[in-house]
């Protein structure tokens, strides 16, 4: 996890000296430094900030070329159904698993 937290730290010192030389990579470093951020905290997070992402680098970018725009955007609204997906799909294996323990508990 201190690997992790250095690594994210120094990308984040990289993206700053970047800024002045070229946007592009310090956008790109602000990028994968908040994608580490999240790694932690699991998935759902994870899936959340790629969306967020996704949509709102279709925003801005519609103004730029409207056909990248509208495919990013759709790709945010993709990246949501799968995670509304896993959700439901964990909410239903542990609501299973949990059953099942209390009749084991319930049949002692």
């Amino acid at each position: 996890m201190k690997v992790l937290n250095l690594l994210k730290y120094v990308i984040a010192i990289g993206c700053i000296i970047f800024i002045f030389f070229n946007w592009k990579i310090s956008i790109a470093l602000f990028l994968v430094a908040a994608i580490l951020h999240v790694i932690p905290l699991g998935p759902n997070a994870l899936l959340s900030v790629i969306t967020g992402y996704l949509i709102i680098g279709g925003v801005a970018y519609l103004i730029i070329d409207w056909r990248i725009g509208l495919g990013l955007i759709v790709g945010g609204f993709l990246v949501t159904r799968f995670r509304i997906w896993g959700n439901k799909v964990n909410y239903d294996f542990y609501a299973k698993k949990n059953k099942d323990y209390t009749d084991i508990s319930k049949s002692r």
